[in-house]
């Protein structure tokens, strides 16, 4: 599995969802209405990119590869989990249930990633 193919579909798809996330607010601000409403289903899709590449990288290679991009990938993972708490619990949206999922997930796969790493350079 190429984890750079990976890491970089990720990193497209943060920024989507990042524009997606401004879209209503910037709407609002130059229209005086807001045209969209608030990413809901799609902030969920967009986060299950997050938990692909740290599930991929199974050998010792692979996660030499993904350090390299493990400052985004977490980043990305920790704004994916505060969007879907906060729109779980007070916008009561409960399809960002599954990003705040996705992100909590991601986070514990980046962390036993760098627990083998330890273990390994030890």
């Amino acid at each position: 599995m190429n984890i750079d193919r990976w890491a970089l579909i990720f990193k497209w798809c943060l920024i989507v969802a990042l524009l997606r996330l401004t879209f209503p607010m910037m709407t609002e601000d130059l229209l005086d209405r807001q045209i969209l409403a608030f990413p809901t289903w799609e902030w969920s899709v967009a986060s299950i990119t997050s938990v692909i590449p740290p599930l991929l990288a199974r050998n010792p290679t692979q996660r030499r590869e993904l350090n390299h991009h493990v400052i985004i990938l977490g980043g990305g993972m920790l704004f994916y989990l505060t969007y879907g708490l906060i729109g779980a619990i007070f916008a009561g949206k409960l399809i960002l249930w599954v990003a705040a999922a996705a992100g909590s997930t991601g986070l514990l796969t980046l962390s036993v990633m760098y627990l083998k790493e330890r273990s390994v350079v030890r």
